[in-house]
C-alpha cells in the first residue's frame, strides 16, 4: 500500500515519532468518486518514493514538521546495498510478507514478477517467520545471508554445474567411489575378469547390509572391466523387487539378451518356448546368433539384485537353469548375487544349492566415523581428478576460485556442532550413505545464486524431509478396529506364550479368548444390557483382517516362502513375525477403552 501519515513506521519506537494534526477537507471526501479515490496496490508494486509525494497529494494539513524532514522519513532504502535510488530497470522491489525492500539487481531479480513476491526468507519453511523477528532483525538475516555471494566469475554457471552433479550423486544416478573395500573388490574383480577373459563359469554372493555399497562395486568392477575389455561381454541387470517371478524375469532377460545380441523378439508370448530359447541362446549361442564355427561367444555377467527374493519363486527354476549353465560350463556366465541377508543360501533348493559355487564377498558397514564422512562427502563435494568425467569444464573462467570457496564451506560446514550432530545420528543408528545423502538432497537443490549457503540439517521447522519414517507405527492410525485386535492379539502371544512367530489360528483364538473374556465382565457389571458388549468377528472377517496386517508389512514372514497365502488353509499354517511392540501399539494409534486394557493388562 502507498505510504501515507497514518501508515505505521516500522523502525521508530512509539516515543520518538512526532505528533500531528490532520484536517480533511470535508467537501472533498463527499464528491469523491471511486475513480478519484487510491487504487489498492498491486502485489508486484514497486514502492518508490514519487509515491510518498503521491499521497502527499490529499487534503492533509500537517503541523509541527517540514517538507524536508517529512521526506526524508519517507525514503526507503535496499536492505542490501542501503540506497534509496530506484528506477527501471533496477527499482526496489517489496516482500509482501516482511515489507523488506530491496533491488531487483541486489537480489537478482531480472524483471518484476507477477502476484505476490515474497522474498527467500520468507519462502524457506525452515526460517523463522517474518513476524517473530523485528524488522530490523528480518532485514539485517537477509542481507548477511545474500552478501555472501563470492566475486567469482560466472559464479551462476559454477554453481549449476555443481549442484547437478552432486544431486545426481545423491539421488544415486551418478556413483560415487567405492572406500574401504580393497578385498572385496579383488575378490569380485577377479571371478568377473575370469569369466570375461578365460570363458570361465562362474557364481557369487555379494553380502552386505543395506547402503554398504554392494551395486557400487560390483557397478565399479563392470565399468572398470568395460575400459579393458570393451564388447566382449553382455551384462543383464535384474531386481527381486521388479521381477516378482520367473516369467517376468525371463522376459526381461531375453529383452536385454535379445536386444544387445540382435536376435529376433518373436517368442515373447510363451513361457516354456522363452525358456527353451534362452537356454539355447547361453549354451549355444553360435546357433542362434549364426556365427562362424571355433568363434567363442561373448561372456554374460548376470546382475541380480535381491537375491534372497528370487528364492521365494516357486521351484526355483530360473536359478536352478542359471547355476547349471554356469557349473556345467555350457556358456561363459557368471551369476552374481547381492543379497542382504547372510543366510541366503539356506533359502535355496537342494537341487540349487548343489549348483552354487559357494563363492562369497562379505562387505562391512564403515568401523568409524572418519572413514563413514570420507564416503558420504563425495555428495558434498568433487574431487579434481573427477572434474572432467562428472562433466564439469576446468578451463572455464573461475573454475579453480568457484571449488576452493565451495570445499571451504564444505570443510566449515563439517566443523559446525549442528552438522556433526547430524552426521553422528547416522553413523550411530545405520550407518547408511545413502540414508545420509538423502538428507542432503533439499538443501542442495534450495540453493541458487542469491542464496548459495548450504544449510544441512535445515533449521527447525516445518521441512518437507525425503526420509523413510523410522518405523511403521504411523500405519496403525490407519486401522480399523477388527486390525487392531488381531495385531494386539499377534503381540501378546510374542510375550504370553514366549514364541516370537505366530500364525492366523493362535491369533484368532487369542482375540476369541479375548473377547469372551470381556463379555463376561461386561455381563457382570451390567453393561451387557446396555449395549457393552462387543462383537465377535468370524474367521472370515478376520482373515482379512490379517491379510491386511501383513500387506502393509506389520507381520512378516517367519521363514522363506514369500508373503502369498492361498486361502485360510495357507493362513493357518504360515508362521509370521509382528513388526511392532505390544507397548508401542497405545502411543501410536488411538484405541477404545477395551483395545487399551488388552495392552495393558497380561
Amino acid at each position: 500500500m502507498p505510504k501515507g501519515i497514518l501508515t505505521p513506521r516500522k523502525g521508530k519506537p512509539d516515543g520518538d515519532r512526532l505528533r500531528r494534526s490532520v484536517v480533511f477537507d470535508d467537501d472533498r471526501v463527499d464528491e469523491e468518486t471511486p475513480d478519484e479515490r487510491p487504487a489498492e496496490t498491486p502485489s508486484r508494486s514497486t514502492r518508490k518514493r514519487s509515491q510518498a509525494d503521491e499521497a502527499s497529494k490529499t487534503e492533509v494539513q500537517e503541523i509541527d514538521e517540514g517538507p524536508e524532514s517529512d521526506q526524508e522519513e519517507y525514503d526507503e532504502v535496499c536492505a542490501i546495498c542501503s540506497k534509496p535510488d530506484s528506477a527501471p530497470p533496477n527499482e526496489i522491489v517489496f516482500c509482501d510478507n516482511c515489507d523488506m525492500a530491496v533491488h531487483q539487481e541486489c537480489y537478482g531479480l531480472a524483471e518484476i514478477p507477477e502476484g505476490d513476491w515474497i522474498c527467500h526468507n520468507c519462502s524457506q519453511d525452515d526460517v523463522p517467520s517474518a513476524n517473530s523477528l523485528g524488522p530490523r532483525q528480518t532485514h539485517s538475516s537477509v542481507a548477511a545471508r545474500d552478501v555472501q555471494r563470492p566475486d567469482i566469475p560466472n559464479f551462476e554457471q559454477h554453481l549449476r554445474s555443481a549442484q547437478r552433479v552432486l544431486l545426481d550423486r545423491c539421488t544415486g544416478r551418478r556413483r560415487i567411489k567405492l572406500r574401504g573395500q580393497d578385498e572385496a573388490y579383488d575378490k569380485a574383480y577377479q571371478l568377473i575378469e575370469q569369466t570375461v577373459v578365460a570363458g570361465e563359469g562362474n557364481s557369487m554372493m555379494v553380502i552386505g547390509a543395506r547402503g554398504c555399497g554392494k551395486t557400487t562395486l560390483i557397478e565399479s568392477i563392470i565399468a572398470d572391466m568395460s575400459r579393458l575389455h570393451e564388447g566382449q561381454f553382455h551384462v543383464v541387470r535384474l531386481s527381486g523387487f521388479i521381477h516378482t517371478d520367473d516369467k517376468l524375469a525371463l522376459r526381461e532377460i531375453w529383452r536385454q539378451l535379445g536386444k544387445e545380441m540382435e536376435v529376433e523378439d518373436e517368442l515373447t508370448t510363451n513361457y516354456a518356448d522363452i525358456m527353451a530359447s534362452l537356454l539355447a541362446l547361453l549354451s549355444h549361442p553360435s546357433e542362434i546368433a549364426e556365427t562362424q564355427d571355433g568363434v567363442t561367444s561373448r561372456s554374460i555377467i548376470f546382475v541380480i539384485d535381491e537375491f534372497d527374493l528370487f528364492a521365494t519363486h516357486a521351484r526355483q527354476t530360473l536359478l536352478y537353469n542359471l547355476f547349471d549353465i554356469a557349473q556345467a560350463r555350457k556358456a561363459p556366465i557368471a551369476v552374481l548375487g547381492l543379497t542382504t541377508r547372510i543366510d541366503v543360501v539356506e533359502s535355496l533348493e537342494k537341487r540349487v544349492k548343489s549348483r552354487f559355487s559357494h563363492r562369497y564377498v562379505h562387505l562391512s558397514l564403515p568401523k568409524s566415523l572418519p572413514a563413514y564422512w570420507d564416503i558420504c562427502k563425495q555428495g558434498l563435494t568433487v574431487d579434481e581428478e573427477d572434474m572432467v568425467l562428472e562433466g564439469l569444464n576446468p578451463l572455464l573462467e573461475g573454475h579453480s576460485a568457484f571449488w576452493a570457496w565451495w570445499n571451504g564451506k564444505i570443510e566449515a560446514l563439517y566443523k559446525t556442532q549442528e552438522f556433526a550432530d547430524h552426521l553422528e545420528s547416522h553413523f550411530y543408528t545405520t550407518k547408511s550413505v545413502s540414508a545420509f545423502l538423502t538428507t542432503c538432497i533439499m538443501p542442495l537443490a534450495a540453493l541458487s545464486a542469491t542464496a548459495p549457503s548450504l544449510q544441512i540439517p535445515p533449521a527447525a521447522g516445518p521441512a518437507v524431509s525425503l526420509e523413510p519414517p523410522d518405523s511403521k507405527l504411523h500405519l496403525l492410525g490407519s486401522l480399523s478396529d477388527l486390525d487392531l485386535a488381531m495385531l494386539i492379539a499377534a503381540a501378546r502371544l510374542d510375550i504370553v506364550a514366549h514364541t516370537d512367530t505366530v500364525n492366523f489360528a493362535m491369533a484368532y483364538d487369542e482375540y476369541t479368548s479375548l473377547m469372551g473374556r470381556q463379555r463376561v465382565q461386561s455381563a457382570s457389571s451390567g453393561m451387557l444390557a446396555l449395549g457393552g458388549g462387543a462383537r465377535v468377528w468370524g474367521r472370515g472377517a478376520a482373515g482379512i483382517a490379517w491379510e491386511r496386517l501383513v500387506a502393509l508389512g506389520l507381520l512378516v514372514p517367519a521363514a522363506p516362502g514369500g508373503r502369498g497365502t492361498a486361502g485360510l488353509g495357507g493362513l493357518d499354517a504360515k508362521m509370521w513375525k509382528v513388526d511392532v511392540a505390544l507397548e508401542e501399539i497405545p502411543a501410536a494409534a488411538k484405541l477404545n477403552a477395551v483395545l487399551a486394557r488388552w495392552c495393558r493388562e497380561i
